[in-house]
């Protein structure tokens, strides 16, 4: 460590009072090493050594606690134990933080609903935004990439304020794979193509596969053979199209170019430009800004492995989450800003489109969960609040979505 980071750490702590949970991590990053097994087994033979590696114990605290971490085994975990007895508070294991409002401010949030209409005004026509409160009915966990942290699971975190979050580009990724879920459970040719042109409007189309076709189909490539392969890729991966051993046999064994674009219209859109390119496969940008989420409690959960043959727990593994009962605010603003040269009919029609589908896939995410774990059934929430503004006066009716005023 060099003297600047320790001159840093000193600023921001002082090592003999602690006195919440963000001194703690600083402390135990700056002058505690987790991985030195030896010298924590040494502490339950020398207190004195672990009252001067951790100095604030002798002024804030009695030695009760330390006779109750006297033996090897639960000394080793002295740092997790004390954060658990100490830090969070006594009798309960959610920590409350208080920097919520102000890091929403700064991300632009909108705390109250009421307000939406005055940004949504500004905005070009047919622009919407989608505003949800809710309620987590099971803790949230996504893994944050601290390499220096007092277990080994901690949750995600804003960089600055240290505040447990739901990055925009999560909940994009998470929106995106409930529409796929939708699409699987559409039989209607219709209404797939409908959430197929839906789903890239909203989400856009930046990908590698999406890249090579575009070059094939603008002659700026001639392999035949991955332009086939990247099809089938998009098809199945990006879109979550259902295919069967039919549709991948026409795919690959035909040579004729004006076949394949005839199969992707089909199976894609029926939107052709006059370059015989399809619309939906230009790399561009999606008409949707996903917000992040920030949560004002953290709490610690454990996941205890169990041996099958003698039924009982090996390892626990400890997760630092976002406890159930939380509250979060989830904002999403829709600009079409590529819609300028389409009629006024088209392009209501598409608002009104993706509107509808976007709120169903936020239902349908609510059930699913978003984050880790969401196999164990974290992560998942109950919709408090739910309510969309649009920029146009005529009608829009959304079943149980309230339009702002």
């Amino acid at each position: 460590m060099s003297n600047r980071k320790t001159y840093d750490a000193l600023q921001e702590i002082n090592k003999d009072k602690v006195q919440n949970l963000y001194h703690y991590i600083a402390f135990c990053k700056y002058y505690f090493k987790p991985k030195n097994y030896n010298k924590i087994n040494n502490y339950n033979n020398n207190q004195g050594l672990l009252k001067k590696d951790f100095k604030f114990l002798e002024n804030q605290f009695d030695n009760n606690f330390i006779k109750k971490n006297k033996n090897t085994d639960t000394t080793k975990d002295f740092p997790l134990a004390f954060l658990k007895e100490k830090i969070l508070k006594p009798k309960s294991k959610i920590f409350q933080i208080g920097t919520l409002s102000q890091i929403q401010r700064i991300s632009g949030i909108i705390t109250d609903p009421s307000n939406i209409k005055n940004l949504i005004d500004k905005l070009p026509q047919y622009s919407f935004a989608i505003w949800v409160k809710f309620n987590l009915i099971a803790p949230y966990f996504s893994k944050d990439d601290d390499e220096f942290y007092i277990i080994q699971n901690p949750v995600l975190k804003e960089k600055v304020f240290k505040i447990p979050m739901v990055r925009g580009s999560s909940w994009k990724g998470a929106l995106a794979g409930a529409f796929k879920k939708l699409l699987n459970e559409e039989n209607e040719s219709s209404k797939r193509k409908e959430i197929i042109e839906s789903y890239l409007r909203i989400f856009g189309a930046g990908s590698e596969n999406i890249k090579v076709i575009e070059e094939y189909l603008r002659e700026k490539s001639k392999n035949l053979k991955e332009f086939k392969d990247k099809i089938l890729e998009f098809m199945l991966f990006e879109l979550g199209i259902k295919v069967n051993k039919g549709l991948i046999d026409n795919i690959k064994n035909s040579s004729d170019e004006q076949a394949l674009l005839e199969e992707l219209k089909k199976q894609i859109s029926s939107k052709i430009q006059k370059s015989n390119l399809p619309i939906e496969f230009q790399t561009h940008k999606g008409r949707a800004i996903f917000y992040p989420t920030y949560f004002d409690k953290l709490s610690l959960e454990i996941i205890n492995p169990h041996d099958r043959r003698k039924r009982a727990g090996t390892v626990p593994i400890h997760y630092e989450v976002v406890p159930k009962d939380t509250e979060g605010i989830l904002q999403i603003i829709y600009i079409p800003f590529d819609g300028i040269l389409k009629s006024d009919d088209e392009l209501k029609s598409e608002a009104e489109e993706d509107l509808k589908i976007l709120c169903k896939a936020i239902e349908k995410l609510a059930d699913e969960g978003i984050g880790a774990k969401t196999k164990l059934g974290w992560g998942r929430f109950e919709l408090v609040e739910k309510s969309f503004c649009i920029n146009s006066d005529k009608n829009f009716e959304l079943m149980e979505w309230q339009r702002c005023q």
